[in-house]
This record gives C-alpha cells, structure tokens and sequence, in this order.
C-alpha cells in the first residue's frame, strides 16, 4: 500500500512512503518542518480501521480527551479503545471556529488527526492556518493586547450541562469533560485544579472560569533534532469568542485576561477576520487523513449540507524520540547536544573600544542572554564594564546569561592556559565562565602578558611564530579549568572533522560546542552533522557572509549576501530584512547564530525572527548558494598579513 503525504501549508510536492515505512522518524520530522500533512492512499481510500492502525504506528503517547467543549462520540477500532471519535458533533449549520486542540487546558495535545470516512455533499471543509502568522498580525497591531496575553494568560468562563446537549456546539457535559459521575467527584478534582472556579447553577449545571492559561506559547526545540523557535497564539480565546454561545453561555462572557480584566470585543473581531481571510481550505475526499502539528497550526470546519462523518484522534509526544542523536547507535559517553531556549548570540568582535560597554548593556537590554567574547577581540574589559552595569541596573542576574570567551593561540602551553583564563575573568568581572573555547587550532610563540595584551597574530618583533604543539597538551589544561570551577563547559573554534575525531578520541570531557563560520555560501554540512552526532551544540559566526569582511579587504560588497537575489526575494515576500532571512536560516539548521551590531535598534531587529518561518523549500533554495567560500581562513589572511603561511582546513 503507497501512501502519499503532501504538506497543506506550503507548495511541495507529496512524498511517497510503502505502508510500513511511513515511521515514527518521517512522520515527526514532517509535522515539526512542514506543521500539517495530508495523507492518502494511492491505491484506495483508507479505512477508519486502517487509520486507527496508522496512527498507533507512530508509537506516540495517548492521550486522554479531558477539557473539551464539544460532545463525543467514540468510534470501535481493533487498533485500540477510546483512540478514534468523532469530531466536533456540533450542528452542521454552525461553523468551529479557529482555535488550538484543547488550548484552553495547560497542557494540549501535540499531534491531531482527522480521518474522512464520509465527505459532505456540500461545505465541510477544515480551514487550518499557521498560529505564527496569527501571532505577528496581533504582535503588530495589537502590540497591548498581547502584551496583557503574555502577561497574564487567558481565562475561560463557561456553563455545562450535567449532560450531553448534542444541539448545542459546546453542549458536553461537565460529566464526559472531566471523566467524573457526580458534582462531588468534579469538586474534589476542580479543587485541585490552582486558580480556577466554579459555581453550581440549580438546574445542575455548573459555571466554570478556568486559571489563567497560557495562550502566546513560545516553541522551542522539538524531538531533539528540529529546532523551531517559533512564537504562536497557543489559545483557543476566538474560538470561544465566537462559538462558545448556546442557552446557557453568552460568547461575549467568556473570556477574561488572567487577571480577570474583559478581553476587547473590536481585536477579538480583528483577529478572527484575519484568520478568515488568510485561511488555508482543505476539502475532504474518502479515506483522506490530516495530520496537524497542534502547537503550530489552527484549524476549524465550515457549516455543510448532507452528511459528514469526520473522525478524530490526539496525541501527545512520541513515546521514543527519533533524532540525530541516537544512543543505540552512539558510545554510552555521548549526550544529545542541550540547546538554549534563545538560540540568538551576540558577539564582540570588532565591536570598537568605546562602544563596546553601551553595546553590551544594550544587547542584554534587547534580550541577548548569551554574549560571545575573546581575548583576541581586544575588548573584554569593556564588556565587563557593560556587565557590571546590566547587573547593576537590575536587567538581568549573572545565571541569566550565558557567556562565552577563548582561549588565544599563544596561550596554548598548559602553564599558559590558566593564566589566561585569569587574565579574562579579570577583564569580564566575572567569577567564572559558562564556556571557554580554542579560539584556533593554531599555536603560536607566548608573548607574556605584561608586554602585549592581546598578543594578536604576530610577536614583539612583528612576526607570527607557529610552533610544533600537541592539541592535546591544551585540552588536558582547559578539562583542570572546567574541573576548577572556572568555566562550566568548554569546547572548540574553528576545528575540522579530523581534529575533532582526534580531541574526541583522547578526552576525558568531551568538548561542548563547536563554533565555526557557518552562512549560505559555506554550510559546512558534513562538519554541522558530525558535530551534532558527537553531542556538541554548533554556533555559527559570520552567518551574513562577506558583510562582515569588507572592511578588512577579505570581500567586496558585490558579494555580500544582503543584496543576494534569492534571499531578497525571500525577505520581501515574507515582509522581513535579508539579514532576518539569514538568522532565521542559521536557526532552522538547528545552529546558533552570532549576530554583532553597536546599534540598539539592530539589535531588536536581529532578535526579531520568531514570528515566521522559512519552508523547506525556502531553505532549500538558500542552501543551494553554497559554494564551500570561506572569509575567515587562516590559510589566506596569515600569509598576506605576516607573512606566514598557515592552512588549517585542507
């Protein structure tokens, strides 16, 4: 049996998968890039059985239908009890609002499929929509509303029936919402429940305001491997709007801010007028499956005529996570790399002397929590200057940031390597780091620090000296400091496949990150993907390309990725600047991007990259620039500037 799986939210061909072959890897690795799928069969339209088989072979966790609004009807399946029912039994003359699969509940299933056994003769069709399309047009029209969302969260006010009401789309009974047989049984479980209330009516109905929940979520990683990074209106706040009125609820009741203030009737309206308008229909054929990524995708149904048998079924996480990272596959010492909730790093360098303290405030007042310094960028002190008044000031604590600095090349010899550890904590201010990387596998002749700080590339005589060294030698030296207590982790720069096959074959801790230039023209694919096979997080530094090297004489502007055509047209479809587009890619890769600017506003506009995603086929189209062009090669600029000839990635 071929299936065929065609994403709804994008413009990519279907791939084609045998029965046994559509695992629990392909499918989640789908719905975390491409956010909902359709499945069909090519030979036959799927059968309710053969759905509930299909799902049950994702070997996802079950997940109980507790929260609801909507009455239910379960549908028998051998592939197990109580994992197929109907969808929203509510009367075909009205619409489902759009909304997030029980959003209203503080923790929503993360997978809903719907199985079309009967297709309506007329209407019926499930519009889904993007939640972080839905999310940027109420961030930047409704900037206070939000604001109050974020703050507080929403509330949801709503009267049930001791009893199913089957005319009514809200119509379950508080019995079936909650599993209970009795208003006490719902007591006792409300009553632990923090926040929330409720009141009993005399006609044995009872009115229920809910906690406050959280309705702007913000997705981070997903199944160890997919790096999304996404903001969505996690809520259900329209559906209730606008759907949440039958005999006993009044729509316009019910909801409230966390903290019980009235949610505005005229941006409610907005919102779901712009849903509408730039809703995605699918319209159902027998047998069709769709699957959604309900942290990141709305969906809802039009009225129909005639009959219409959808069914439904949810489901939270996958029980085994498939990734890059697979222990059965990996040494018992490897661990999946631990990525930040903010991927977004601010660097230093050639970030001037006089700036650098402002720069750095600002940068942590933007939001940057993760700060990349070196020795070599001859600016620590001033970054320290500009921690000490973030801290001073109250933006942030020190365990809120995590900061990064390197160890320079004449530095290499283990009674050096202390010493300059020292030497930039001093400048920081700081007791300790959160990482300390080689900045170079490159060793050269140590300049004492009383003579030249930093010591550059050459030496007190203008010349860069490399010396024979053992790699090892210093990694020894860098494992004693992390042992120490003055930095948590430690890892490398600028390393090769070969060199990290050789450090890794000889530590006893494995080094954490891998920092390397990493952008459209030189995506180091192989090196990314060994790095992460080994446990390491890959940063990834000059992601604009050349921009960064103009000045220097290493590009011209000609080549600057900011004027690429394939990225411009990419920035002005999705209504961002290329350099957006460019984090955003480095994002999607699972990597993190090192952004510098000394411009407040270039800050906020760098971090400004959650409220959209790039398709896989926008990424592929980026990818396709890769031409192996590296800027910063020691190999090039050593023997033009000193004289020295010094590959390292040959």
């Amino acid at each position: 049996m071929l299936l065929s799986v065609k994403p709804l939210l994008e413009e990519s061909p279907a791939t084609k998968f045998g029965w046994g072959d559509y695992s629990q890897g392909s499918f989640v690795d789908q719905l975390d890039h491409q956010k909902c799928v359709l499945i069909r069969c090519d030979e036959k339209p799927l059968t309710v059985e053969e759905f509930g088989l299909l799902v049950v072979g994702f070997n996802l966790t079950p997940y109980p239908y507790v929260g609801g609004a909507a009455p239910r009807s379960i549908i028998p399946v051998s592939a197990g009890e109580d994992i197929v029912f109907t969808a929203n039994e509510s009367p075909p003359s009205e619409p489902i609002p759009f909304h997030h699969e029980l959003a209203q509940t503080p923790n929503p299933p993360e997978y809903v499929f719907f199985y079309c056994d009967t297709p309506a003769q007329e209407g019926g069709e499930t519009p889904i929509i993007d939640s972080t399309l839905v999310y940027r047009y109420a961030m930047e029209n409704f900037p206070e509303f939000m604001q109050k969302l974020l703050q507080h969260g929403a509330r949801y006010i709503r009267t049930l029936p001791a009893e199913d009401d089957p005319t009514s789309p809200i119509g379950r009974s508080y019995k079936n919402t909650w599993h209970v047989k009795s208003p006490e049984e719902l007591d006792e479980k409300l009553s632990k429940t923090g926040g929330c209330s409720w009141k009993w009516n005399d006609d044995g109905s009872v009115r229920v305001t809910s906690e406050p929940v959280p309705a702007v979520r913000f997705v981070q990683e997903q199944h160890e491997q997919n790096h999304v990074y996404q903001h969505t209106f996690a809520n259900s706040v329209v559906a209730a709007f606008l759907g949440w009125e039958d005999s006993r609820n009044d729509r316009r009741e019910a909801l409230r801010f966390g903290n019980m203030d009235k949610m505005p009737d005229s941006v409610l309206e907005s919102i779901a007028n712009f849903m509408q308008q730039h809703r995605i229909l699918h319209k159902w054929q027998k047998g069709d499956v769709m699957a959604i990524n309900n942290q990141l995708v709305m969906h809802s149904r039009n009225p129909f005529n005639g009959v219409r048998k959808v069914f439904a079924s949810i489901w939270g996480p996958p029980i085994v996570n498939p990734g890059i990272y697979r222990p059965e596959k990996s040494p018992a010492a490897l661990r999946k790399p631990l990525m930040p909730q903010d991927p977004l790093v601010f660097g230093f360098w050639k970030v001037p002397k006089e700036v650098c303290a402002d720069s750095c405030y600002n940068a942590i007042k933007a939001g940057y929590r993760r700060l990349d310094c070196a020795c070599d960028y001859g600016n620590e002190k001033e970054v320290g200057e500009g921690l000490a008044r973030a801290f001073k000031d109250g933006l942030c604590k020190r365990k809120d940031l995590f900061i990064t600095s390197k160890l320079w090349n004449t530095y290499h010899k283990k009674e050096h390597v202390p010493l300059a550890m020292a030497r930039t904590l001093q400048d920081l201010q700081l007791n300790y780091l959160d990482e300390y990387l080689i900045h170079f596998p490159i060793t050269m002749e140590f300049v004492p620090f009383e003579d030249k700080y930093p010591p550059e590339w050459h030496n007190l005589q203008g010349k860069m000296v490399v010396l024979n060294h053992d790699i090892g030698e210093t990694w020894k030296a860098m494992e004693s400091l992390q042992k120490d207590g003055k930095c948590k982790e430690i890892g490398v720069c600028n390393f090769s496949t070969q060199l990290l096959r050789q450090l890794l074959s000889g530590c006893e801790i494995r080094p954490s990150t891998l920092q390397i230039e990493l952008h459209p023209e030189n995506t180091q694919q192989r090196l990314v993907r060994f790095a992460k096979e080994q446990g390491m997080r890959v940063t990834a530094f000059s992601i604009f390309g050349a921009t960064s090297y103009v000045e220097l004489g290493g590009a011209t502007m000609s080549e600057s990725l900011m004027n690429n055509a394939t990225v411009a047209a990419i920035a002005k479809y999705k209504n961002k600047t290329p350099a957006q587009i460019l984090v955003r890619w480095a994002c999607q890769r699972g990597t993190l991007p090192l952004c510098k600017s000394s411009k407040a506003e270039r800050m906020v506009e760098n971090r400004n990259i959650f409220d959209f995603y790039l398709t896989k086929s926008e990424v592929e189209k980026i990818d396709t620039l890769d031409r192996s062009r590296r800027y910063n090669d020691p190999g090039d600029f050593c023997e033009a500037a000193f004289g020295t000839y010094c590959p390292i990635y040959e």
